[in-house]
């Protein structure tokens, strides 16, 4: 290190130099080694004297001076770029902690001195979500269930109802007949029924009720049926007299009509019977001269309806099933249809007008069933009895009227539709006319080729499950509201 003698001289030449170099140093030549040559001892650059030492040694400390400064801001400069990567290196990726908030309790600035603190709420576990009950089925969905699990025989025997001869039991060629094809209903005629008995034939016809109902090879009860309308059709002898429909129809009064048919209801059900072919709604113009006579009510188109309404309001009361007849009416035939079929000419919008009028009446108040004639209507349908005819049965009563009771044709045996049909085909165009119980009395040969004709049917297709089930679904339907029966679970 200098002493400060030179670095004071040093500082004075840098100064003097810097304002008057030439003057400063008037020998210095600073390129002079190049003309005159000297030795390494004399000095490098330029010639040996006091001045360029004093020179030389100013300019080796400002260049020193100017390296350490330089080094000082390379090594900056250098910071400053790793400074520069720091900064711009892709940030590091932490790991995502959720961190639970504790709820921290409020403390009051003023707590009141009788408050008692909280207890810390401790979490409640959750239950686990337990599965909703599935609902009940409903009595018809069950019903339509158990339908269909139903046997082709079981099926096919609810639609028939068929008779047969004996008053004490049910006759071993019936029996056989039940046991064989499941019949599910059972008609008895005056045939059956001694009405000469003490009690008036109600005691017997308990027995052979039993009998029928012994006899039945299947669990679904039996609807039993009789047609007891007062008057002339009683079947049974009664304990008080029955007054025909004319004069229930004459006296106008539905409290009597109600009442007599309540006590009719009482009677069949003491004698194990839950049907009553009754009342009778057709309606004429001239119910003396009709081959009706005294079964129809009345000329009056609403007092039918209105007899005819207490008629059936009177079989529920006893617990018995109604079903009017015969429609779609026979008052403007002349003919009886035991006999020949009659043909009547009268447009729809007249029997709507009139012959209608009773039985949507019945319908719109709860009749169970509706017995269809074998009547030719030509204006309405000149190729179908009514029995057959789909324009009077889907249309008519299924369609525009709405109903979905059961319908059921007048007796097979009789000559108003045996002329007009074969009696295998007759039923299963019933059946898809929209009809759902065949009707046929003690003939056995005729119950027989019925069911062949419905088996035949369901064979090649014609008859179909869905249409066998839909009239099935209304035969139980009304078996369950006269019996104790419901559908199996």
């Amino acid at each position: 290190m200098p002493s400060p003698v030179i670095l004071a001289d040093i500082i004075q030449v840098i100064i003097d130099t810097v304002k008057h170099p030439l003057a400063t140093f008037p020998s210095f030549q600073p390129f002079s080694f190049l003309s005159s040559p000297c030795s390494f001892s004399e000095g490098i650059f330029f010639p040996y004297n006091s001045q360029n030492i004093t020179f030389s040694i100013a300019v080796f400390y400002v260049i020193l001076y100017a390296m350490k400064r330089l080094a000082f801001g390379m090594l900056l400069f250098g910071f400053m770029l790793i400074g520069c990567q720091i900064n711009t290196a892709p940030p590091v990726q932490k790991p995502n902690v959720i961190v639970e908030a504790t709820a921290v309790p409020v403390v009051s600035s003023t707590p009141d001195p009788t408050e008692v603190p909280s207890p810390v709420p401790t979490e409640t576990p959750t239950a686990e979500p337990t599965a909703s009950p599935t609902p009940e089925p409903s009595e018809e969905e069950r019903l339509h269930a158990y339908i269909a699990g139903m046997s082709l025989e079981d099926r096919i025997g609810q639609l028939c109802m068929f008779g047969f001869s004996g008053t004490s039991k049910v006759s071993s060629e019936f029996a056989e007949l039940m046991n064989t094809y499941h019949i599910g209903n059972v008609i008895l005629y005056g045939q059956n029924i001694e009405r000469g008995d003490k009690d008036g034939g109600f005691a017997r016809c308990l027995r052979l009720t039993d009998s029928i109902r012994a006899a039945s090879p299947i669990d679904i009860p039996l609807l039993i049926s009789t047609d007891v309308e007062g008057g002339n059709v009683t079947r049974f002898h009664w304990g008080k007299s029955l007054s025909s429909a004319r004069t229930l129809g004459s006296k106008y009064d539905t409290e009597l009509a109600k009442e007599q048919f309540a006590y009719i209801g009482e009677g069949l059900l003491s004698a194990g019977i839950n049907v009553d072919l009754a009342p009778v709604l057709d309606v004429t113009k001239e119910p003396g001269e009709h081959f009706l006579g005294k079964r129809i009510i009345s000329s009056d188109a609403q007092a039918v309806a209105d007899i005819g309404i207490a008629c059936i309001e009177g079989l529920h009361e006893a617990g018995v099933l109604s079903v009017v007849k015969h429609y779609p009416g026979h008052g403007a035939a002349n003919t009886d249809s035991h006999d020949k079929t009659p043909v009547v000419e009268k447009s729809i919008d007249s029997l709507r007008g009139y012959d209608f009028v009773p039985f949507r009446a019945a319908i719109q108040n709860g009749a169970d069933g509706v017995m269809v004639a074998h009547i030719l209507y030509t204006a309405i349908d000149d190729s179908n009895i009514a029995t057959l005819s789909e324009i009077l049965i889907q249309k008519q009563l299924r369609e525009e009227y709405a109903y979905d009771g059961i319908v059921m044709c007048d007796d097979f045996r009789m000559a108003g539709l045996r002329k007009q049909a074969s009696l295998d085909k007759a039923a299963v165009q019933f059946l898809l006319a929209g009809g759902d119980m065949i009707l046929c009395g003690a003939n056995h040969n005729y119950q027989k080729t019925i069911l062949a004709g419905l088996y035949s049917a369901y064979e090649n297709g014609i008859l179909t499950d869905e249409r066998i089930n839909e009239s099935v679904f209304r035969i139980l339907t009304a078996k369950m509201r006269v019996t104790d029966w419901t559908v199996p679970y």
